[in-house]
């Protein structure tokens, strides 16, 4: 848990960044609740949220606050053409220390890289399966990841992931498919032997993707978890990263260490 903070945080904006969408705009609302925790904190002078398709839009960052250091945390479940490319020329980020105008924007990692997501995920899959009834040691963890459809793809951080929960060797076996890429998730029967599977997006909003996309793979609707047969499985569907409660602390560390960085 995040305790410890430098004493310039009470003087330093933090803005996260988030998808947002015009068709489903309350696929903001994980990134807004932190926000709103974390300004409960009181750990910052200011906290705002920006979105890449819906408003306020990441233009905006700059105007919403106005202490002269600001940490840019983008709250994307892993790195894509989005946080290496979209978001720093979109805010006009030159790389991790931009400075402007007598500002300092600093800009970090995507919050899914973080080394702590694997594990959290672990923990929240084991206890969706254990209230499902099944044995975590014999199912299978079916992660779920946007991808991209650009050449190249955007698996690098899925593909840490995927690899990082199947070292610790809790569930029977771990498999990753994309929404946008290969293997694709329409696949996801043919990716998995074991009958009890926990299928987990490696998502942040319960957007588009997660509300519509997902659910009807497994023969459920929006909002519906199961257990349900499919496939010859029994599946039951988890949230995604955005409901991780201890997203909060895994973007304050990020935005800690993107200060400490910054002052060597």
């Amino acid at each position: 848990m995040f305790q410890r903070r430098p004493d310039e945080m009470k003087d330093t904006a933090l803005v996260l960044v988030g998808h947002g969408s015009t068709r489903h705009p309350d696929g903001a609302v994980p990134v807004l609740a932190l926000v709103e925790d974390i300004r409960r904190r009181g750990l910052f002078a200011q906290v705002a949220a920006v979105f890449m398709k819906q408003e306020p839009p990441l233009a905006a960052a700059e105007r919403l606050v106005d202490a002269a250091t600001v940490v840019v945390v983008p709250v994307f479940a892993g790195k894509g053409y989005y946080t290496d490319t979209l978001i720093p020329r979109e805010m006009g980020l030159a790389g991790p220390v931009t400075r402007r105008d007598g500002r300092r924007l600093l800009y970090t990692a995507p919050a899914g890289t973080h080394p702590r997501i694997p594990g959290l995920l672990a923990c929240r899959a084991e206890g969706v399966a254990n209230a499902a009834g099944m044995a975590v040691a014999d199912s299978a963890l079916l992660l779920i990841a946007h991808g991209s459809s650009r050449p190249g793809g955007a698996g690098d951080t899925p593909r840490a992931i995927a690899a990082a929960m199947a070292a610790m060797n809790r569930f029977a076996e771990v498999a990753l498919v994309f929404l946008e890429q290969e293997p694709l998730a329409a696949s996801w029967a043919g990716m998995v032997n074991r009958r009890d599977v926990v299928a987990l997006p490696l998502l942040v909003a319960q957007g588009m993707h997660a509300s519509q996309d997902i659910p009807p793979l497994f023969g459920l609707t929006a909002g519906e978890a199961g257990p349900v047969e499919s496939a010859g499985h029994r599946i039951v569907l988890a949230t995604g990263i955005g409901a991780e409660p201890d997203l909060v602390d895994v973007i304050l560390e990020m935005a800690a260490a993107a200060m400490a960085l910054e002052r060597e």
